[in-house]
C-alpha cells in the first residue's frame, strides 16, 4: 500500500470550530446579546472561584474535621461523594493551583478547564504541577478538549519517569461498565490502554464507513454502533484491516531512551507501550526515511511480512520509520 493510500484510510482528527464573527453581518441586538451571553459566562466563573474559596476557607475553619464534607452536603444538598470531592478539589485549587484560581477567578478559563488542570496535574508533586499551570495559563488554549490536551502533553513533559508509572497503574483500571439510561436506552462503556482501545474503534469506523459508501441509508454513528453490536454478539466474522499510525523515535526502539511515541491524532503512547507493539509476533514492518529538518519522506522501503495476520493494521514511524501490523 502506498503512503497516500494510508494516509487517506486514516480517521480523521478534528480541531476547533471554523467559524469567525467576521462571517457576519450581525444585527446590534445580535451583537449585544452574545455580549451579554459572554458576560455571563464570566460571572460564571468567578462565581465557581469565589465558591472554591468559601470551601477551602470552612474546610480550613473547621480544622479539616472528617464530617466537613457531610456538614457541606447538607447545608447546599450535595450528595456526600460530591461534596467531598468538590471539598478536594477546592483545597487542591487554593494551595497547589493558585494561578488557576486566579484565571478562573477572571473569566479567563471556565470551570470545566480548571477542573481538568487539577484532575489531570492530581498525581504530580507542587513543584511540578506549577510547572504545568504557567506553562499552560501562559498561552491557554480556548475550547477545553484542547485545553486538556495541553496539561497532558505539559504533565508528560515535567515528568516523564512518572509517566509510566501512571500507565501501569491506570492499566489496572481497565474495565466494562453499563448504565441504563432513559427511555429504554443505555451506555455501554469500555475503558482500558488507548493502543488497544483506539485501533477497535478505527475498525468499527471503517466498517461503518465501508456500509455508507455502498448506500446503506443509516447514519455513521448508527453504523458504528450496529457494526460494533456484530462483531460483539458474534453475528459478523469478517476481518477488517485496520491502519494505525504511531510515531516513535528509532532510539526507543533501539533501548537508547524512553522517547514516547505518538498515536497518530489521539495520544503519545509511552516507549514501553511502543517496544510491546514493536516485539508483537502479529506485527509487520516497512522502514520509512525522511528529513528530520522538514518532515518530508524520502524513502518508503519495501514491506516485510511477519506469520500474523489477524486483520489489524498498525503503521509506526520513526526517524527511521517502520510499518507494523499489530
Amino acid at each position: 500500500m502506498s503512503w497516500d493510500a494510508v494516509l487517506e484510510t486514516a480517521p480523521r482528527v478534528f480541531g476547533e470550530p471554523e467559524f469567525d464573527w467576521s462571517d457576519g453581518p450581525f444585527s446590534p441586538d445580535e451583537a449585544s446579546t452574545v455580549a451579554e451571553l459572554e458576560i455571563v459566562e464570566r460571572d460564571k466563573a468567578a462565581l465557581c472561584a469565589d465558591e472554591v474559596r468559601l470551601l477551602a476557607r470552612y474546610d480550613q475553619l473547621r480544622g479539616g474535621v472528617e464530617n466537613v464534607s457531610e456538614e457541606i452536603g447538607q447545608a447546599l444538598k450535595w450528595a456526600p461523594g460530591h461534596a467531598s470531592h468538590q471539598v478536594v478539589m477546592a483545597e487542591a485549587l487554593v494551595a497547589r493551583l493558585p494561578a488557576t484560581l486566579a484565571a478562573l477567578g477572571r473569566g479567563v478559563i471556565d470551570w470545566a478547564k480548571a477542573r481538568a488542570m487539577y484532575e489531570v496535574t492530581r498525581p504530580l508533586s507542587d513543584e511540578h504541577a506549577a510547572q504545568v499551570e504557567a506553562a499552560v495559563l501562559a498561552d491557554a488554549p480556548r475550547y477545553y478538549k484542547n485545553f486538556r490536551d495541553k496539561v497532558n502533553q505539559w504533565v508528560k513533559k515535567v515528568d516523564p519517569d512518572g509517566a509510566e508509572q501512571r500507565r501501569l497503574v491506570r492499566r489496572k483500571d481497565r474495565c466494562v461498565t453499563f448504565k441504563v439510561e432513559d427511555d429504554g436506552e443505555a451506555f455501554l462503556g469500555i475503558r482500558g490502554p488507548v493502543e488497544q482501545l483506539y485501533p477497535a474503534y478505527v475498525r468499527i469506523d471503517q466498517h461503518a464507513r465501508r456500509l455508507k459508501q455502498q448506500g446503506d441509508a443509516r447514519s455513521l454513528d448508527n453504523l458504528r454502533f450496529d457494526v460494533a453490536m456484530d462483531h460483539l454478539c458474534g453475528e459478523n466474522q469478517s476481518h477488517i484491516k485496520t491502519i494505525v499510525w504511531v510515531t516513535v523515535p528509532h532510539t526507543t526502539l533501539l533501548g537508547v531512551d524512553d522517547k514516547p511515541g505518538e498515536l497518530f491524532g489521539v495520544d503519545t503512547l509511552p516507549a514501553q507501550v511502543v517496544r510491546e507493539l514493536a516485539a508483537d509476533q502479529k506485527s509487520t514492518w516497512r522502514r520509512i526515511l525522511y528529513d528530520p529538518a522538514t518532515g518530508m519522506i524520502t524513502d518508503v522501503g519495501a514491506e516485510a511480512v511477519s506469520a500474523g495476520g489477524d486483520g489489524r493494521e498498525c503503521a509506526i514511524a520513526v526517524p527511521q520509520m517502520y510499518t507494523s501490523r499489530v
